[in-house]
């Protein structure tokens, strides 16, 4: 059954009318249903018309004014994903006569945020594919990137990004995102089974400035000077361990007006700080002190831990001195 944009439709899985805006590949499309816009498989649409003709009870239109009829407000797309930049796998099945298996997997990025970016993006498949570009990406837009076989999504590929602020360079964020076959696996069995049309990975909830860490070269020396640095240098040499206790309580004494997302962030930041500092000065081991509570910040600072090249591994055990509220990193170079 042949659709063409800006046809109406009637969307099986919801019961729902609406209109296509665009197409996505060749079995899926982008469609409007009142203000709410989202993807859905041609299988899952038909044309209304049958339907229009066989209800029962035939409503017949009352006329408009039209000098009524207000102007289209000019907005942003509606979404459902809160503000930030998103990875997005839109992964896309053909059907072999017994069951859907999947085809390929579309990659986008999705900017859900008020500000238009600068990227550099390149990806590095383990079978050798490898995708660059350098681009602008609009306020509130998908900017769809490239397409990756299941082969390559179900072997750790890298993802490497970098946004710049297109107002405000100073506005700087890069990183990398790993994808895991478990991850992976997880996720397509609930975009199969559920009817999502695709799964994301949060990136950034908003580009800021970059902070600069300065790494102060050690000075050996027969006296012993006195710092009021909170970092020892000389210590961190000889005991190759650095403890970093994260309880917002011990990062900002004055935080009783600050929400639990605010709070995670600078705990987060705080975390990036000791780590990136710990793998400059090639640092053997370290300490992340983050309580029990229930275990976000633990999760946050292990997803942090996947992704950076430099974790030998670590552990999250027993200890006198913490319980179980802290994780030890141990260090390659």
């Amino acid at each position: 059954m042949k659709f063409s944009v800006g046809d109406p439709v009637y969307v099986k899985s919801n019961n729902e009318e609406g209109v296509i805006l665009e197409f996505i590949g060749d079995d899926m499309a982008s469609v409007k249903v009142g203000k709410t816009t989202f993807h859905a498989y041609l299988s899952d649409l038909e044309h209304p018309y049958l339907r229009w003709f066989t209800q029962t009870k035939i409503v017949k239109p009352s006329k408009t004014d039209l000098s009524r009829i207000l102007p289209e407000k000019k907005g942003n797309k509606a979404s459902f994903l809160e503000p930030g930049i998103y990875l997005v796998f839109m992964p896309i099945f053909k059907f072999d006569g017994i069951d859907e298996t999947l085809e390929k997997v579309k990659v986008f990025f999705y900017n859900e945020t008020i500000s238009a970016y600068h990227f550099n993006y390149h990806y590095q498949g383990k079978s050798g594919q490898f995708f660059e570009l350098d681009s602008t990406m609009q306020v509130k837009t998908e900017f769809y990137l490239h397409d990756i076989s299941f082969e390559d999504a179900s072997q750790n590929p890298s993802f490497n990004y970098r946004f710049v602020d297109a107002l405000n360079p100073k506005f700087d964020f890069d990183s990398q995102y790993i994808l895991k076959p478990k991850r992976f696996f997880d996720n397509i069995h609930e975009v199969k089974y559920h009817n999502k049309p695709f799964f994301n990975v949060l990136l950034c909830e908003k580009v800021t400035e970059k902070v600069k860490i300065e790494v102060v070269k050690p000075t050996f020396s027969t006296v012993k000077k006195q710092t009021s640095s909170h970092f020892d240098f000389h210590k961190t040499l000889k005991n190759n361990i650095y403890e970093k206790d994260l309880h917002i309580e011990k990062l900002c004494p004055d935080n009783l007006n600050m929400g639990n997302n605010e709070i995670l962030q600078i705990q987060l930041r705080e975390c990036l700080k000791a780590l990136e500092l710990a793998i400059a000065t090639h640092q053997s081991s370290l300490i992340f002190i983050h309580g029990i509570g229930k275990g976000v910040l633990k999760k946050e600072i292990h997803h942090i831990l996947d992704q950076t090249k430099e974790v030998k591994r670590y552990v999250n055990e027993y200890d006198n001195r913490y319980g179980y509220g802290a994780t030890k990193v141990e260090f390659q170079y």
